[in-house]
């Protein structure tokens, strides 16, 4: 009896697993698949509130957003009604313990127009899933 009540108070103050790698991998396929207007809520939730979207401009400036900013200009850019798609091509994922970095080509096509760029998705183990802490992104020739 004793046993067992304190294997239930180990149990009890154990953190909770890190998610593996399958559910590293769904985040980040998550980030694209989601991405549409009707899912745009859901594609939110993989953001930690704290989230910062960094993006390089032409002019050699850099472009920083909350998850307030950066959630409003996608919902915005998604209620034009255009057909748009974004999707990852050369995707390299890397996990550290409770840390995870995703690098990739995107190509986001609106209607036939295809724009290519590249991008950072840094994550973070959060209560059990895996959230999105930052992304950074540029388009190729800026």
């Amino acid at each position: 009896m004793l046993l067992a009540a304190a294997l239930a108070i180990v149990q009890a103050a154990s953190p909770p697993p890190v998610a593996g790698d399958a559910a590293l991998r769904r985040t980040v396929a998550d980030y694209v698949g989601l991405y549409k207007r009707d899912t745009l809520d859901r594609w939110r939730s993989l953001f930690l509130p704290t989230f910062t979207a960094t993006s390089t401009r032409a002019d050699g400036t850099v472009r920083v957003r909350t998850l307030d900013e950066f959630f409003l200009a996608q919902q915005r850019y998604l209620a034009s009604g255009r057909s748009i798609k974004e999707e990852l091509e050369n995707l390299s994922i890397e996990r550290r313990g409770k840390l995870a970095s995703a690098w990739a080509d995107f190509v986001l096509t609106e209607e036939a127009e295809k724009s290519r760029g590249k991008l950072i998705l840094l994550l973070v183990a959060d209560r059990g899933e895996w959230r999105i802490q930052s992304l950074m992104f540029s388009y190729d020739g800026e």
